[in-house]
């Protein structure tokens, strides 16, 4: 389960933040110009975080001694960006009234989940040694 757990986690940062980010982008870029900077600045910082996913998965993939700390602000930038987005957001959302909260419930559990993977893996910790 950890060799699982390990590239499971990579495939995430590499694959999956980066794909949700370029689905925000593509619903969003059109109307870009009416949204204004507020928009502008929170798809950056968006992009930001998934770049910083990207960077930190491989980082991971390939053993370097600063990919877990690397990987453990990228999570943690995940949550936050996904805590945003639900509450203070200039962007169009499919999100539900009242889903909010439970949905920013998951974004945290599943960043802390891997936090806490990264903490406990014995792969990781010859890693940063």
């Amino acid at each position: 389960m950890g060799a699982a757990a390990f590239y499971l986690l990579c495939l995430i940062l590499v694959a999956w933040y980066p794909l949700n980010f370029a689905g925000e982008l593509l619903k969003t870029f059109p109307s870009i110009g009416m949204r204004g900077p507020l928009a502008a600045t929170e798809l950056l910082a968006h992009g930001l975080v998934a770049m910083t996913c990207v960077a930190a998965g491989r980082a991971l993939w390939i053993g370097s001694p600063l990919g877990p700390t690397l990987a453990r602000v990228a999570l943690v930038l995940a949550a936050l960006a996904a805590v945003q987005s639900l509450y203070w957001s200039t962007l169009p959302s499919q999100t539900m009234p009242g889903d909010e909260l439970p949905l920013a419930i998951l974004a945290v559990a599943h960043s802390a989940g891997w936090v806490v993977f990264l903490r406990r893996s014995e792969r990781v910790r010859q890693m940063e040694t």
